[in-house]
């Protein structure tokens, strides 16, 4: 009864632990042996310190140290492959020293080599697996078979070996049914989160960022030491578009208009709907000059090009673009309203162009 009081309370502490320390992945995509080297290392880290605590409440049985230890192992392989499973397993074998008194090292090395062993099998099994529970429990399965040769070894009587044994081979097992059921749902969990992260920034008419995500960027791009330009977009005459052909094909307009934007945008460029009919492309590290020219790209783009809907297959329309240029000196803000006023002064003057603004525009206005 002791033996399975023991393995209860490393079960408990696995599932904690895990639930714990995959927090920090929560926002990234799912972890793989082709991601970014950082976090597959990062992961060997985390799987190598929940086996360590397990190691910490193990159970000692004559000169065996038995836990579940080879779960964590099968979470690093399975995820991050071969280097997240060699940083679990250096770990392991560290702990395993610090932990055994001088005149146990046998057991030690041991332990090391069984370890070693493991992790190099299924590397291997990783490179034909795929993310089922039948490939998960194959090589929890390995890591038993590795390491009931060792335990016999280690223990003093055929009785206790056959006791420790049952309860290793079955807590294992069902450890690493649940860790699989456990991970699974903490992704779908992590997914849902990001997706309504992703619904909470997103424009859901033209799928472009919406007022939310362009704000919190706007604040983002106005503490960078770096110039930035913005360029505020307006449809012309869209009310009449509206009036005249409905707002289905309002709707149409705006979703074509956005997929021309982001279109013409470079990686960094953020484009976004800010409201209503208005557009605002925001553009890190970037001159007014080379602003202006962005601005006068899509503004030809739009003139020469249809947006068709379901009652007028050859509609056109055109925008106006105001332009503004800003850096630390000026707020984030202010930036949005200098161009706001380079915009109005673009429908003012006819419409179908951009306009930067200047500060002969705060002298005019004074």
């Amino acid at each position: 009864m002791s033996i399975m009081n023991n393995f209860i309370i490393n079960f408990c502490l696995l599932f904690t632990t895990i639930t714990l320390l995959f927090l920090p992945f929560r926002n990234r995509p799912r972890v793989t042996p082709n991601t970014n080297l950082n976090i597959r290392l990062a992961l060997g880290g985390i799987a190598g310190l929940i086996a360590v605590l397990l190691m910490f409440n193990s159970i000692q049985i004559d000169v065996a140290r038995v836990d579940l230890r080879i779960v964590p192992v099968v979470i690093a392989t399975m995820f991050g492959g071969w280097l997240s499973a060699l940083v679990t397993g250096l770990i392991i074998i560290v702990t395993r020293f610090a932990l055994t008194p001088v005149e146990q090292i046998d057991a030690a090395i041991l332990s090391s080599i069984v370890i070693g062993l493991f992790i190099m099998t299924i590397s291997i099994v990783r490179r034909y697996a795929r993310m089922t529970l039948w490939h998960f429990e194959l090589m929890v399965g390995i890591g038993i078979v590795y390491s009931l040769p060792a335990i016999y070894l280690l223990t003093n009587s055929w009785s206790t070996f056959i006791e420790i044994s049952l309860a290793y081979i079955f807590f294992n097992l069902i450890a690493g049914l649940v860790t699989y059921h456990l991970l699974a749902e903490l992704r779908r969990h992590f997914e849902n989160i990001q997706y309504q992260q992703k619904l909470a920034m997103t424009d859901a008419l033209t799928g472009l960022a919406n007022r939310r995500r362009l704000d919190d960027s706007l604040s983002l791009v106005g503490s960078a030491e770096e110039g930035y330009s913005l360029i505020l977009i307006d449809i012309d005459f869209f009310k009449h578009v509206n009036d005249t052909y409905g707002h289905d094909a309002g709707d149409d307009v705006l979703r074509q208009l956005g997929t021309t934007l982001a279109s013409l945008a470079r990686p960094d460029d953020l484009v976004g709907r800010y409201g209503g009919e208005e557009f605002l492309i925001i553009l890190p590290n970037t001159s007014a000059l080379d602003a202006k020219k962005i601005a006068e790209l899509a503004r030809m783009t739009v003139a020469r090009n249809l947006f068709p809907t379901t009652l007028v297959p050859d509609l056109q329309i055109t925008i106006s673009l105001g332009i503004a240029h800003s850096s630390s000196s000026h707020t984030s803000l202010e930036a949005l309203q200098q161009a706001d006023k380079a915009l109005y002064r673009s429908k003012d003057t006819g419409r179908n162009r951009s306009t930067l603004y200047t500060k002969q525009f705060e002298l005019e206005q004074a």
